[in-house]
């Protein structure tokens, strides 16, 4: 049996491995760090020095199951599934950021294989469903439709419907999460690239543009996620692959680019993470973000609504 010192107890709704990605690494204490700028949104205030990527997006315990004595069922499970996939998604990203370094694959029209665009899809989706707050949300809603339901029992339940991937295989066929990751995969992927790293993320980076009346599978019109400092995703429904265009990478432009900081401004739960120091310039797109979400009924699974372009196409 393993002590309480050999179990991970601060778990993180951001992986750390995405994280890296806008980070830079530096040793401190004779260890090796990975290090970013966080900006507080609700603050409006950067933090004076770079910060561990460590100590963000995380809390104890957080995806633990308890029985009625309070005691943790098989503890760590969820999390040790999350562990898996995160491997997984490193070894993806590496591969995309290799990829986008080398001229002969810029006109490719993919370079992914559909694993690896089901890994990417899935990281996109925990880390919309893994959330404090949507699990918060989660247990409100079963309390309210179960009024007998305790704590205890209403985070158990929602943690077993939104987060795991694998862990039984007769129920997560049914989960919200993996409904979700259905609603994602009839999407073509398209990387962005930035000449140097100015692609910020958030604590909740995933940029959602709402599906049309008309949309059958509830897709999204688009989706962006910032991948990288140099590199953002794009999702396009597949009826649009036509209007993106063939090629697999695309030059993002100093508009594109602004976009996307105002957009992961809007869809910020607390944090903003930059490789780099903010510059003043992004710090007011920054709160431009957030005045556009303070006007809105901005919620967790109801991200930005300005517009986005595809290749150089504008998606209204």
């Amino acid at each position: 049996m393993l002590n309480d010192s050999e179990y991970t107890k601060w778990e993180h709704f951001v992986p750390r491995v995405y994280l890296k990605g806008f980070s830079e690494i530096k040793k401190k204490k004779s260890k090796e760090k990975s290090l970013l700028w966080a900006y507080n949104v609700r603050a409006m205030q950067q933090i004076n020095c770079q910060v561990d990527i460590e100590d963000f997006c995380a809390e104890d315990n957080l995806y633990e199951l308890r029985d009625e004595e309070g005691k943790f069922i098989a503890r760590n499970i969820i999390e040790k599934v999350f562990s898996r996939i995160e491997a997984q998604v490193g070894a993806v990203i590496e591969k995309i950021k290799t990829k986008s370094q080398n001229e002969k694959c810029m006109v490719c029209p993919c370079i992914l294989s559909e694993e690896d665009k089901s890994i990417l899809i899935i990281l996109m989706t925990m880390i919309l469903f893994r959330d404090p707050k949507t699990i918060n949300l989660g247990m409100k809603f079963l309390k309210q439709e179960n009024p007998d339901m305790d704590e205890r029992a209403s985070r158990n339940f929602t943690l077993l419907n939104l987060l795991p991937l694998g862990i039984i295989p007769e129920w997560d066929e049914n989960t919200i999460i993996r409904e979700a990751v259905t609603k994602y995969s009839g999407m073509e992927v398209q990387i962005g690239i930035a000449s140097d790293d100015v692609i910020i993320t958030s604590d909740r980076p995933v940029i959602e543009w709402p599906p049309k009346d008309t949309e059958l599978f509830n897709r999204p019109r688009a989706v962006a996620f910032p991948l990288t400092s140099k590199l953002v995703l794009y999702l396009f429904p597949i009826e649009t692959d036509q209007q993106i265009g063939r090629s697999f990478f695309f030059e993002l432009s100093d508009e594109q680019i602004k976009d996307i900081q105002t957009n992961v401004a809007v869809c910020a739960r607390k944090w903003i993470f930059s490789r780099n120091a903010l510059t003043e310039e992004q710090m007011e797109r920054i709160k431009e973000g957030r005045s556009r979400w303070e006007n809105s009924s901005l919620n967790i699974l109801d991200m930005g609504r300005p517009k986005v372009e595809k290749g150089n196409e504008e998606i209204e």
